[in-house]
């Protein structure tokens, strides 16, 4: 079974992409494309949610046209109207691909990044001090400071958020909810 899901940007709520999948395709960032990347990079992660399950191949791949539809591509990081597995060019004939890419070649121009002609005049002081004292060693590998190991053993015993199951009552950790709601073992599974 399928489903068809969103990401949505944890800045501003807003839908950036729409996919099909099953399993953990909803959470992977395995596979994306670059637009994707570069707006997760920015954003700092990205918020995920299945919009509809246990749909057929077909079923799933005609929502997603849909919802890419209308959405409009141009709003989305998606490189194709859907429907097609992830294969842009099997959608198009040659001359129309080629238009595909011009168009969205000017949907994303004028977009630039936020620090684009921005000076940062702290920041580069201080990649300048961490490349003169030898931060970086071991063949350029990064090598963090007694300080820095401190707040990342910090960070690490910080247990994520906890929710109920409202199927079966069971409590999870945030990040397995939706694992769980699709495996056999959830009361509200209905595969």
């Amino acid at each position: 079974m399928f489903y068809v899901y969103k990401h949505k940007r944890i800045t501003d709520g807003s839908v950036f992409y729409i996919g099909k999948g099953k399993g953990n395709r909803v959470h992977s960032r395995n596979k994306r494309n670059k637009h994707w990347n570069n707006i997760v990079e920015k954003d700092g992660g990205f918020d995920s949610e299945i919009i509809k399950d246990g749909l057929s191949e077909d079923e799933a791949f005609n929502l997603e046209v849909k919802l890419i539809s209308e959405i409009g591509l141009d709003n989305l990081c998606n490189m194709t109207d859907g429907g097609s597995g992830g294969d842009t060019r099997a959608n198009y004939t040659s001359d129309e691909y080629d238009e595909w890419l011009e168009k969205k070649s000017k949907a994303m121009s004028g977009k630039v990044g936020y620090w684009a002609g921005k000076k940062r005049p702290e920041h580069s002081k201080r990649m300048s001090e961490i490349a003169s004292t030898g931060v970086f060693k071991n063949n350029g590998k990064w090598k963090p400071s007694d300080e820095t190991r401190k707040k990342m053993s910090e960070s690490a015993k910080v247990k994520p958020a906890r929710v109920v199951c409202e199927h079966c009552n069971k409590d999870f950790s945030i990040k397995n909810i939706a694992v769980h709601q699709r495996s056999k073992k959830c009361l509200g599974n209905t595969n």
